[in-house]
Order: structure tokens, then sequence, then C-alpha cells
């Protein structure tokens, strides 16, 4: 009995001990499941983290460039009802420049991999610069909301969606010497699509010229349309200054227009002349695919021939017609203009087809490497030069075709192909679109962008000028790299900058500075029939040495005025290209232009302008020769005016801004922001501007536009010069002083009657009434804003 309990007691306990185990077990699996739930939320939250991180934190090239495709580009739509696509309005066709021939451009692809390879090898990949996918998320979501219905639409969408990604990326390789030394890339690019003020599609040229038509219609000038469908892209020479350079035009087809389709029929090896603008007969309803084919080569030739007329107008190599879903980018060679060579790229098709190297297949880095070839060819030679460009356009057959005509004469059942077509998207499958190895095998780049057989070496010479554009220098390694692209400080980009705008500068322009405007006095004395400046620092050119040779006496100038004139006609009738340079500035008026005239060495400045303003600036000559006696002192000299239509020539100064008449004056001096004016110096220049007016309107002139933009620092005259009268207005001289200069211990007040009588005289600005306090008040607000007077003066000048 008592063994019988002693072994249920022991069974009890073996029982309790497994109840314990068990229940230790339990606890354990309970603690061993709760560990792992907050691994798993801790990872969780890691994984959330990290995908915040990575939506949020700034992206590498590579990232960014992958994600502006999935992102943002493959969001593009095409409105699918019609009633809310753009018809386009049919513009008066005039004659546009047509190609002869049309070609594949055999080598577009291995440039772009080789722009690409010298892209990847030079910046350092893991730098974090670009936008987040979050904003590009974002981005692509509101792009998704508009779809393309017309060129507006279009150009936004390739704005957010390429365009501005494109400069963002070439912002950065601004600060990678050796991209700066393949590329020249400068102080970035500008997608440009507002036109010049005196463009003729700005609106004001095009009200001007829609108030007074020509009387007898010229077919040579440009209808005056406002169109969304064309911008420039140009390089900026510093990024600071507005002096610029074109290196390509665009031109946008909304894609329910031209579709990829007709590119894909209509681009192929041709003589457009020949086989499109000139083909009498037309595939009938027999024949489908012909029928589809004869307008896809139509529409596709009136579209290029359109990008191909700016291209040459320009100057220019490159041009680029895209619709959004297809981009043909296109080249003219000049030693061969009449032929325009094309590439057809379709950025989703072919990222779809290159998955290892989706990259360069992506219109972000289509356009990217377009681009970087653009710059390259354009630091080993400038803009095709004036004389260039007019015997090629006379060389040119025209096209009086338009377009949007051309889409309305296609029968709505053609505009589509007939089921079963084929035409497919060209991917380029077989070709290897990867970026080319530049760091195992260096070698260097030729003029054309093609590789040379010659390898680099580590040890071989500085290029000279006209090599730099023309070789692919050594290539850092990747951890030189690293090193270099962490310390980018703005110093080190200034001292790039300065000496990079002397050695890419095109050889015509890097005298620019070197060459130097003649004196006050000289231009004086040649409008006069005075004698030669001994102080104008072309005087030896002017007298052909005589002024050295009779030094201390006086020498007259060697031409009289009106055979200076004629000679300086002579020059721009043989050539607009020498002699003559574009400053890249100018205003709402006219743009400005630096001259010389070779036989004699004078340079000055010329005023050019369109068509439109010509009797803006016949007005300016007329108030230049009222102002006389001030000329030379408070205003520049007026040396006459040529009209580039009688000798037959146009200046293609920039993207449809044509300049056919130009002003001739003397250098009037400094911007008001450049000029070194010294400490204290302002109030004594103030009174000099003063005086500067009180000598215009006692000549019987109101200015009714003094303005800072208008108000040049002379460091001859160490004075103030006043310009641009085309805004001013004649009114009779009184009988008495119109001004006085009253001294005053804290300021000059300028006393003038508060109106003055106006003439009668040929110009038509006179006023019966003016307010010539006007141009006093606007001074001074001028002054105040430049902070010429002292705050204890500030009052008694403004009140």
């Amino acid at each position: 009995m008592a063994e019988r309990t002693r072994v249920e007691e022991l069974e009890k306990l073996l029982r309790e001990a497994e109840l314990r185990a068990e229940s230790e077990r339990q606890r354990a699996e309970r603690e061993q499941q709760r560990a792992e739930f907050a691994d798993r939320q801790r990872l969780e939250e890691q994984r959330r983290a990290e995908s915040a991180e990575e939506q949020t934190r700034h992206t590498t090239l590579d990232e960014y460039i992958a994600a502006c495709h999935s992102l943002v580009f493959s969001k593009l739509a095409v409105e699918t009802d019609k009633s809310l696509t753009s018809k386009g309005s049919i513009t008066n066709p005039r004659n546009k420049l047509c190609p002869t021939s049309l070609q594949p451009w055999p080598d577009f692809l291995e440039q772009q991999r080789i722009a690409s390879g010298v892209l990847y090898d030079a910046f350092p990949t893991d730098m974090r610069v670009f936008e987040s996918r979050n904003f590009l998320s974002g981005l692509g979501g509101r792009i998704s909301q508009r779809p393309i219905a017309n060129e507006k639409d279009l150009e936004y969408f390739l704005h957010n969606s390429v365009e501005d990604p494109v400069r963002s990326i070439l912002h950065q390789l601004e600060e990678v010497e050796h991209i700066q030394a393949v590329y020249g890339i400068g102080g970035g690019i500008i997608f440009e699509n507002h036109p010049s003020a005196i463009s003729d599609v700005s609106e004001e040229v095009v009200n001007r010229e829609s108030a007074s038509p020509p009387s007898t219609p010229d077919q040579k000038w440009p209808s005056n349309q406002l169109r969304p469908d064309q911008i420039c892209v140009y390089r900026s020479e510093d990024g600071q200054s507005p002096k610029r350079s074109m290196i390509y035009v665009c031109e946008y087809k909304a894609p329910h227009k031209l579709t990829a389709q007709h590119l894909r029929a209509g681009l192929r090896p041709m003589d457009v002349y020949k086989e499109v603008v000139n083909r009498k007969t037309v595939p009938t309803s027999a024949d489908p695919e012909g029928r589809f084919q004869y307008y896809a080569e139509r529409l596709t030739a009136a579209a290029i021939s359109q990008t191909y007329h700016y291209m040459i107008e320009g100057g220019l190599v490159f041009g680029l017609l895209t619709t959004g879903e297809a981009i043909v980018f296109l080249k003219i060679d000049w030693d061969n203009p009449q032929t325009l060579y094309y590439h057809l790229a379709e950025p989703g098709p072919e990222v779809s087809a290159h998955p290892r190297n989706f990259h360069s297949c992506t219109a972000v880095g289509q356009y990217l490497a377009f681009t970087l070839v653009a710059l390259a060819r354009h630091g080993r030679r400038q803009q095709h030069g004036q004389e260039a460009r007019r015997q090629v356009i006379q060389g040119l057959k025209t096209w009086a075709e338009d377009f949007e005509s051309t889409l309305r004469s296609i029968p709505a059942n053609v505009r589509h192909p007939p089921s079963g077509s084929p035409y497919q998207p060209t991917t380029y499958a077989t070709f290897d679109r990867s970026p080319y190895p530049f760091r195992h095998n260096r070698r260097k780049i030729d003029c054309e962008g093609q590789l040379s057989n010659q390898p680099t070496r580590r040890d071989s010479p500085e290029p000279s000028d006209d090599e730099s554009g023309g070789k692919l220098p050594d290539t850092p390694s990747p951890a030189e790299r690293r090193a270099g692209g962490g310390g980018r400080g703005q110093a080190r980009r200034s001292r790039r900058i300065q000496a990079r705008q002397t050695q890419d500068a095109p050889s015509s322009r890097r005298t620019e500075h070197a060459v130097q405007y003649c004196t006050q006095k000289c231009l004086t004395g040649l409008v006069r029939g005075g004698f030669l400046d001994n102080g104008c620092p072309n005087v030896t050119l002017h007298g052909r040495g005589l002024a050295s040779s009779f030094a201390g006496l006086s020498v007259r100038h060697p031409v009289s005025h009106s055979k200076w004139l004629q000679l300086l006609r002579k020059q721009l009738e043989v050539s607009l290209d020498d002699g003559v340079v574009p400053l890249g500035d100018g205003g709402s008026r006219g743009v400005l232009f630096r001259i010389t005239l070779l036989a004699y060495g004078y340079t000055f400045v010329a005023k050019g302008t369109v068509r439109a303003f010509i009797k803006d600036l016949e007005h300016e000559a007329a108030v230049y020769e009222r102002l006389k006696p001030a000329q030379g002192v408070s205003i520049p000299v007026f040396l006459g005016t040529v009209d580039l239509r009688a000798i037959d020539k146009i200046y293609y100064y920039d993207y449809r801004v044509y300049i056919v008449h130009l002003m001739f004056l003397s250098w009037g001096g400094y911007k008001l922001d450049d000029a070194r004016i010294a400490s204290g110096a302002g109030k004594r220049l103030a009174d000099w501007t003063l005086q500067a007016l009180r000598s215009i309107h006692l000549q019987g002139v109101v200015h009714d536009d003094i303005r800072g933009a208008n108000m040049l620092f002379n460091p001859e005259t160490n004075r103030i010069m006043i310009i641009d009268f085309e805004r001013a207005k004649f009114v009779q001289p009184p009988r008495r002083p119109l001004a006085q200069l009253v001294p005053n211990k804290r300021a000059w007040s300028y006393e003038v009657p508060d109106k003055m009588t106006g003439g009668n005289e040929h110009s038509g600005r006179y006023q019966g009434k003016v307010d010539v306090g006007g141009d006093i008040l606007m001074a001074r607000s001028t002054f105040s804003e430049l902070n010429w007077y002292e705050a204890n003066d500030a009052k008694a000048v403004v009140c």
C-alpha cells in the first residue's frame, strides 16, 4: 500500500513537472513570438523609413533619369475627345526653305553613346543632388490630369518631364571640369519659349504689323503669327550676364496632329522636292496603304521643313521636332546644307526594348546626349555667319506649304494607317545602348564626335584653343572623382568661368574686348569735318600713321562724313560678318552691335531694328539731328543710318529677329549697374545728369523715358550720357531760358515751367502741351534707387 502511494506521488510529481515544463515551453514560445513580432515590426518600420527616405531624399543621376521616365514622362496622355483638341490656325503660307535631300543620320546613336559615356565617366554616380522621387511622383500626377490637346499642353508636358530635368542635370555638370573641357557647357542652357521683344512673333510686332500691313505682298517676310510651338535652346555664357548663343531650335507638334505612325511612314531617304513637293499623282482609295504613305510623307516633310528653315536662318547645325511621344533629331552639314539628316527616337518603346541600358533611351537621356553633342560642336565652331547663311538661302528651293493646311487636306479616313500596317516602332534593338566605357579604353574624340584610334596619354601636352573642344581629356579614376566631387566652391567655379569665357569663345569674339571704341571727340570731329583726336585709341588706323608722324599737329580726318557713310554702306553690302559683332544687348525697339569701318578703323555702336520699328528709329534719328549741340557731351554722336533692305540684306540676329535698319552712334558708356563709380561720386553724377537733361530740353526735346537703362556712365567725359530717344517728343524752345540750375547746399533744384508748347514739324511726335518736368521726376527717382544722394539729401530731392 505504501509502495502504491509512493508511486502515485511520484507520478503526480512527474505530471506536475511535465505541466511546469509545458508551461515553460509555452511561455518561451510566447516570448519568442513576441520577440519575432517585435523584430517584424522593427523591420517593417525600417522598411517604411527606408521607403520614405527613398521617396523624399535627393536622387543620384541614374535614379533621377529613371524616375523622370517612370514617374513623369510615362504619364503622357493624348486627348481623344476631338471636340477638345486644337485644329490650329492656317497662316498665310510663305516660302519656307526646303531641304533637297532627306537622309538618315548614320552615326547618331554612336554620338549619343559617346556623350553618355563621357557623362557617366566624369560625374560622381553616387552624388545625390537631384529632385526626389516624391516630388517627381506628384509632378507626374499633375501631368496625367492634363491630356495633350494642343501645342500649349505639349509645351507644358515637355518643360516639366524633359526640358527642366535636362537643364537641372546640365546645371550640375557646370561644376565638372572634365565635362566643361569636352563640351563647354558655360553657364548652362536656357529653354526659351518667350520671343525677343522685336521678334516677328512678339505681340507688339504682330500688332504693329497688323495695324499697318505692307502695301505690296512680300513673300520674303514671315507671316506674323503668335505661335506656342517653337522654342530656342541657348548656351549661357556664365549664368549671370544676358549674353548667350543659340545651339538648337525645337518644334512642337501635338501628337494627335502628327502621329508616331506618320513619322514612321514619312521619314525615309528621299528627294523632298521631287518626291513630295512636286509630286503630281495621289494614290486612290484602292490603295489605302499607299494613300496613307503619301499623306504621311507630305505631313512629315511640311513639319521638318519648318524646323529646317529656322535652322538655316539661325546658322545652326542642330534642331529637333517632337510630338512628346516621338522625337526627330535633325542635323545640317553646312558643307552640304541641302541635305537634312534625321534620327527618329521613340523613348517609350526604346526603354522597353533595352531594359539593361534604358537610361540612354529615355527622353531625358536622349535630350541630354543631344544637347551635349550640340554644345561640343558649338564650342569648336561658332554659328555660321550671315554671309554663309545668305549664300545657302539663295541656293535653296522654297515651299509655300503650311503644316496646318496640309493636315486639313488629309481626309479623315486616311489619317490613320490601315489595320495590319507594318509601321511599328523602331527600337534599334541590335545596337548597344550602354554608355561608352572610356575608363576601360580611353580614346580621343575627333572634331566630329567620332572616336579616334589613337589612345590618350597622361603625359600628352595640353590641347591648344583650337583643339580643346575636339579631344577628350584624361578621365579621373572613380576615387579621384569622388574626392573632387565634394568640395565644389563658388570661387573655383568663378575662376573657371572667367578662364572659359576667353578660352571657349569663338575666334571672332575673342578680340571683342581688345577692340576699343573711338572717342566722342574723334567722332564729333568726323561728323563736323574737324580734326583727328590724338587721344582716340584708333587714331593710327584713321590717319594711317599721320597722327604719329605729325605729333602735336592737327590732322584732319582722312574722309568726309558723307564718304565715310558710303564706305560703311559698301562694307555692309559686301559682308555683314566682317567688322560686325552683335553685343547681345538691346531693348524694346532694337539690338546693339559693335561696328568697325575696316578701311580706317573707326569703331562705334549700331542700333538695329526690325521692319515694324523702323519709324521709331527714324524718329530717334530726327531727335539726334535736333540735339546736335549736345552730341558728344550729353548724348552720343549720331553718325547716320543704313537701310539694309536697300542693299538686299537681312541680319538674322536671333530666332525670327530680322534686322533691316541700322542707326550708328558713338559708344555711350557703361550701364550704371556695371560702371565702377567712385564712392561719393553719385551726387556729382546726378547733378551732371540734370545738366544733360537741361541741354536736351533747351533744344526743344522731352525724353519721356528717363530710366536707369537709358542713362550710361561715360569714362571719357566722366559724365552721364542719355540714350534711347525713340519715345522722345519735340517741343518749341521757350523764349526765355527753359530751366536754371540753382545751387543749393542740399541738392540741385531744377526749375522748369510746367508746360511747353509743341511745334508743327514733320515727325508727328509733337505735342501741344508737354510736361518737361516729368523727365526730372523720373531722373530723381532713378537717383534715389541708385543711392546717389546721401540720406539727408533724399527728402530734398524726391519731395
